[in-house]
């Protein structure tokens, strides 16, 4: 896999996973999120009231964000995380079926972010090395089609 699209990893990783242990420390802090000060000077009357309500709102939110960071950011990058450090990517040979932007749908079914689909059409018979749970991948050669 080539270099960029390993340091894209990293980079993705390291997002969601601090996103994730910020979102959890938001929610499970006793930490005010929502203060009357923020609000303006004629709501925060009302902010006052319902100061309560708008924090425990807020930790429900930053609760349900941590979740999602986790689980669709952190938990697919860990479980990547073999195949990075071992460098043994998983590897498909099929035909590019559809292309849009910077990523491929092949024959088998399998949806990938390639980063560069330069030379590559539709019909193309491909080789692709993925990260299995990500699906970050690099097109290792084309073959076209006539």
């Amino acid at each position: 896999m080539s270099a960029d699209r390993l340091s894209l990893y990293w980079i993705y990783f390291i997002i969601m996973s601090f996103s994730a242990v910020v979102c959890a420390i938001l929610a499970f802090s006793k930490i005010k999120i929502a203060k009357r000060e923020f609000f303006y000077p004629r709501q925060q009357k009302w902010a006052k009231k319902n100061e309560e309500r708008l924090n425990l709102l807020s930790k429900r939110f930053f609760l349900i964000l941590c979740i999602v960071f986790f689980m669709f950011g952190t938990l697919p990058s860990c479980l990547d995380l073999p195949y990075v450090l071992r460098g043994n990517y998983k590897e498909v040979c099929s035909i590019v079926t559809k292309k849009s932007g910077t990523s491929v749908n092949l024959e088998d079914g399998g949806y990938y972010r390639v980063g560069n689909t330069k030379g590559c059409k539709i019909g193309d018979k491909v080789n692709v090395e993925y990260l299995p749970f990500t699906r970050y991948a690099t097109i290792t050669n084309i073959f076209h089609s006539k």
